[in-house]
């Protein structure tokens, strides 16, 4: 049988990494900003992530947190944030209350040492060991591996292309399966996702005709429809053109 596609490109987080990570640093950001800046103890459950999250233009972690203290600093409750959510502009990121808030986002999931490696300067809280550090895979590699076998692999992520090429070779996933110079991060494209520059980024490098993307977000998914790509969507939303609800169950959709 012909294949229908002869690449794919995926999305790094939720897809072939754990993005509990930066959960957690989402979690731990905007709860340490809302007490320093608002004195408000506040838990940020799951379900104020996963709502931000929903909503196209907040694929970035240090948007969805920005957001986050934002809306619960001026007393937003949950039910209002798609209503009252405000995009993160680029003058927004400017700001010297962004960059605080990224800093400790940065702080908890790259760890002390990462942090001064990539930035030249102390981190706003000292952490030995970041979240990084504890990220897992979420394919099988003999699973990659069946498929490596058969299309060219490459990633779009909106991770700092530090912190994606760490993941990949911490994880063993870059050079077997994924060479570095197929994988678009952040600093690649001129927009990020849902913006169609990154999975167009990677087509293009890939050298390939007929990609197929694989993502977990809204943001995803609109992504490879404004670049003409077939998307797989990983999770229980109806979305994409196909719908697995775990990495692994490509085998099925794509394994030949």
């Amino acid at each position: 049988m012909t294949q229908r596609y002869d690449s794919i490109i995926f999305d790094m987080d939720g897809v072939l990494v754990s993005n509990s990570s930066y959960t957690t640093a989402i979690q731990k950001t905007v709860e340490l900003s809302l007490w320093n800046n608002f004195t408000l103890k506040k838990n940020i459950p799951m379900q104020y992530i996963e709502t931000i999250k929903g909503i196209t233009g907040f694929n970035n972690d240090w948007d969805t947190s920005y957001a986050l203290i934002r809306l619960l600093g001026n007393g937003v409750p949950a039910e209002k944030f798609r209503r009252e959510v405000q995009q993160i502009t680029p003058d927004v990121r400017k700001t010297s209350r962004y960059q605080k808030a990224k800093d400790l986002f940065q702080a908890m999931y790259l760890g002390d040492t990462l942090f001064r490696q990539i930035y030249r300067y102390a981190p706003p809280l000292k952490v030995t060991k970041g979240l990084i550090s504890f990220e897992t895979l979420l394919i099988d590699l003999a699973i990659l591996a069946k498929l490596a076998s058969q299309y060219r692999l490459g990633i779009a992520t909106s991770r700092p292309r530090f912190e994606a090429l760490y993941a990949v070779n911490n994880l063993k996933l870059s050079p077997d399966y994924i060479t570095e110079t197929f994988i678009v991060a952040k600093e690649d494209a001129a927009r990020e996702k849902p913006e169609p520059d990154p999975l167009i980024e990677a087509k293009r490098r890939m050298n390939v005709n007929k990609p197929i993307y694989v993502g977990d977000t809204i943001n995803d998914v609109v992504a490879a429809q404004k670049a003409k790509m077939p998307c797989i969507f990983v999770g229980s939303q109806k979305l994409g053109d196909i719908q697995i609800t775990q990495t692994n169950q490509l085998k099925e959709v794509l394994c030949e």
